[in-house]
């Protein structure tokens, strides 16, 4: 049980936690990282720094034109102002050290100069004009912490600059409104802070989604990819060991080895196809929803082409008599089916055309769409992952991208040698 007269008071982490943060906050190298605000081209990234600059000087020579005019005119005044307006242009890219620039022309201004003709605030208005945003950009790309000793230092050193500067200050009057000049910036930039980070967190987590949704996509594909792939290899393994076991009736009389070379043959056959049932089975058990109807081939894509048809889809077709092998002919129907999908999701309403050939032993597919007429859905990527997968298993590749006037072209190209063999 915990000693009540040995428990931390309430105060007590949090003097700790100040303690931490002033140190960080006057001395400590703090990578920030990029500004929120700093844009990507480096174009614009020197016209804020120039703007900032424009303003300082705006500032000055605005505030010379006030009762202060004689300190504001001489050339010291202007030398001890100068880190003030400097600590907004280094604010531009970094903040914190901006910040310590602006803190040493305030105390520079407050006690190298002679005092004002008459009774002044702490901080005169131009003052305030260019440090309000240093505070401002501080908080906003500061972490929490060193923002916290932001702080607490720009309000002691107001407090301290109204109560020891050489000219009379109505510490009274002035200290609130000093206080309110200093937190307010400060909130503000913490909470654009906050707002930006949990914008670069949600944005980290969709695209760590996006990757995990690809990788499933990517691998429930290559299941199904090996599902078919199994009962093409064990249909034809099935037909050896057939043929291998009935050949001695058929083909009768044979002799001694070549009927006890037909048998081995025949063993190892069934041998093969029980291991690859074995293997695939794990696939198979995993899958609640495995596919139970015949696997579809270039035979069927008058019936795909009606369907899409169907669903309001201008498509133009242009597919001669492709007369193609099992595992080629189902890579061929995957790809045209995976691009009309692609078209109808990411571009609504767009006309769609679809050619195949095989000139020059290579079938070649190209779906082609034009600009949606509505927006289209996103999608996860897997679309493209699969049709490249299924491409590659015979050797072949796709190419897909976007078009010049605002449509999407997938291209397939399948050897037909390598199905031949």
């Amino acid at each position: 049980m915990t000693d009540v007269r040995t428990a931390p008071r309430w105060w007590q982490p949090l003097l700790r936690a100040l303690l931490q943060a002033v140190p960080a906050a006057l001395w400590t190298a703090v990578d920030t990282g990029r500004p929120p605000w700093r844009p990507r081209r480096r174009r614009w990234d020197r016209l804020q720094g120039a703007v900032a600059l424009a303003y300082g000087v705006v500032v000055i020579g605005t505030a010379a034109g006030t009762a202060e005019a004689v300190r504001l005119t001489s050339g010291l005044y202007l030398l001890c102002a100068a880190p003030v307006a400097l600590g907004l242009v280094l604010a531009v890219r970094r903040p914190l050290d901006g910040w310590r620039l602006s803190l040493l022309g305030l105390v520079l201004t407050g006690y190298v100069l002679t005092p004002p003709p008459v009774p002044a605030p702490a901080l005169e208005g131009w003052q305030w004009l260019l440090w309000c945003p240093v505070l401002l950009a501080t908080a906003w790309a500061a972490p929490r912490r060193v923002a916290a000793g932001v702080a607490v230092v720009s309000l002691v050193l107001v407090a301290v600059l109204a109560t020891t500067t050489p000219w009379p200050v109505d510490v009274a009057s002035s200290l609130p409104i000093a206080a309110v000049g200093v937190l307010a910036p400060l909130v503000v930039g913490a909470s654009l802070g906050a707002r930006w980070d949990a914008r670069r967190a949600l944005e980290a987590e969709q695209a760590r989604t996006a990757e995990a949704q690809a990788a499933r996509g990517a691998l429930a594909e290559r299941a199904r990819i090996a599902r078919e792939m199994h009962d093409v290899v064990a249909h034809h393994l099935s037909l050896i060991a057939v043929r291998c076991e009935t050949a001695p009736y058929r083909l009768a009389p044979l002799d001694e080895r070549a009927g006890t070379e037909l048998a081995e043959v025949a063993g190892t056959a069934r041998t093969a196809l029980t291991e690859l049932q074995r293997l695939l089975g794990v696939l198979r058990a995993e899958d609640q929803g495995a596919e139970r109807a015949p696997q579809p081939g270039t035979a069927d894509l008058a019936r795909l082409f009606d369907g899409v048809r169907a669903a309001g889809t201008d498509l133009q077709v242009s597919v001669g008599d492709l007369e193609l092998p099992g595992t080629l002919g189902l890579s061929a129907f995957r790809i045209v089916q995976q691009a009309l999908s692609n078209a109808v999701q990411h571009a609504p309403g767009a006309p769609v055309r679809v050619t195949a050939d095989t000139a020059g032993g290579v079938l070649r597919i190209e779906v082609v769409n034009g600009r949606g007429s509505a927006p289209g859905s996103p999608g996860a990527g897997t679309g493209l992952t699969g049709m490249r997968e299924r491409a590659e298993v015979h050797g072949g590749r796709i190419d897909a991208g976007p078009l010049p006037d605002g449509g999407f072209r997938v291209l397939a190209e399948l050897p037909l040698e390598v199905a031949r063999r």
